[in-house]
C-alpha cells in the first residue's frame, strides 16, 4: 500500500523555513544550451539539468521545469524531464511541473492523471493550469490533486503584458476575470471544510501593478507563485508592495537570472544564493516581531 506524503502546502512551508521559499525555474532553451556550449539535443539537455541539480544540491525547496523545453526534444527529452524531477526529489526538493494545461472533460482528466498520482510518469508535487476554458473544467483536476496531496497552480494574473486585457476584463457582475478566478479558487479550497489544507493556488506575476492587490486579498489562504523576478524586471521589493501581509503565501520564482550564470557549477550556485537569501528575508517579514 502506497503511503502518501503530507499535503504539498505543509511540505512547502517546512522546506521554505529550512531552505528558502524561492522556486528555481529550469528552462533549458536553445539559447541557454548554446550559451553553455552544449548541443541542442537530449544529450545537451541532460548535461544542462545535471549541472543545475549539482549546483542546487539541498538548497532549494521547489523547482519548476518548463515542460515545453523538454517536449521539443521528443521522447528522449521527456525521459530527461522524468529523470531531473526524480533527481530533485532525491535531493529533498518539491517539483512543480510548468505545463499550463487547460481543456475540458476526459481530455483534462487525462492531463491531470499524467501529472499526479500513482500512474503518473512524473509524480509531480504541483503543476500549473490554465483556467480559460472555465475554472469548472478543472474540478476533477483539483480532486485528483487533493487525493494525491499535490497542488494545482491556476494562472490568474500572469506577468506577460499580453494577458492584461483578458484578465482585467469585467463580467456582468462587475468583477474582473482575475477577481472571479480568485473567488473561485477560494471556494474550491473551502469546499472540503475550513480545516482542509488548500490544494489550489494562483499564478500572480511579480511585475503586476498595485491595482491587483484586491485579487491577492480574494485568494484566502492559497499559495501564490510569483514569476517575474530578475530577467522580467521585478525585484524582491516589488513582492513587498503587492503581497504585504501575505508573505508566507508567496513563492518567488526566477529562471534566467540564475541559469545565465552557467555553465560553471560554482557560478550557478552563487547566482542561486543571490535569490535564496532575499527570498528568505521576504518571507521572514511575515512573522510577528
Amino acid at each position: 500500500m502506497t503511503t502518501l506524503a503530507p499535503p504539498f502546502i505543509h511540505n512547502f512551508n517546512a522546506l521554505a523555513e529550512k531552505r528558502s521559499p524561492f522556486c528555481l525555474g529550469i528552462d533549458p532553451s536553445k539559447e541557454l544550451l548554446t550559451r553553455w556550449g552544449l548541443e541542442d539535443n537530449a544529450r545537451g539537455l541532460r548535461e544542462f539539468c545535471e549541472r543545475v541539480a549539482d549546483a542546487a544540491g539541498d538548497r532549494v525547496a521547489l523547482v519548476k521545469p518548463q515542460s515545453a523545453f523538454y517536449e521539443r526534444h521528443g521522447p528522449d527529452g521527456l525521459r530527461v524531464l522524468q529523470d531531473v524531477m526524480k533527481r530533485f526529489k532525491d535531493q529533498g526538493s518539491l517539483t512543480l511541473l510548468d505545463v499550463k494545461r487547460g481543456d475540458i472533460g476526459s481530455t483534462m482528466d487525462a492531463y491531470a492523471q499524467s501529472l499526479f498520482g500513482p500512474n503518473s510518469a512524473y509524480k509531480a508535487d504541483a503543476a500549473t493550469f490554465s483556467p480559460y476554458l472555465g475554472l469548472g473544467a478543472l474540478a476533477k483536476t483539483v480532486e485528483l490533486a487533493r487525493a494525491a496531496n499535490a497542488y494545482a497552480f491556476v494562472v490568474v494574473r500572469s506577468s506577460n503584458p499580453e494577458g492584461t486585457s483578458l484578465q482585467t476584463a469585467k463580467g456582468a457582475d462587475g468583477r474582473t476575470v482575475a477577481e472571479a478566478l480568485a473567488d473561485g479558487i477560494r471556494e474550491l479550497n473551502e469546499q472540503p471544510g475550513p480545516k482542509a489544507p488548500p490544494v489550489v493556488g494562483a499564478v500572480m506575476g511579480a511585475t503586476l501593478p498595485d491595482s491587483d492587490r484586491g485579487v491577492v486579498e480574494r485568494l484566502g489562504g492559497a499559495l501564490m507563485l510569483a514569476p517575474g523576478i530578475g530577467a522580467q524586471g521585478a525585484g524582491f521589493d516589488d513582492l513587498k508592495r503587492l503581497f504585504a501581509g501575505r508573505e508566507a503565501q508567496v513563492i518567488p520564482t526566477a529562471t534566467r537570472s540564475v541559469l545565465e550564470a552557467g555553465p560553471d557549477v560554482a557560478s550557478l550556485r552563487a547566482a542561486l544564493e543571490r535569490h535564496l537569501e532575499p527570498a528568505r528575508r521576504f518571507r521572514a517579514t511575515a512573522r510577528p516581531s
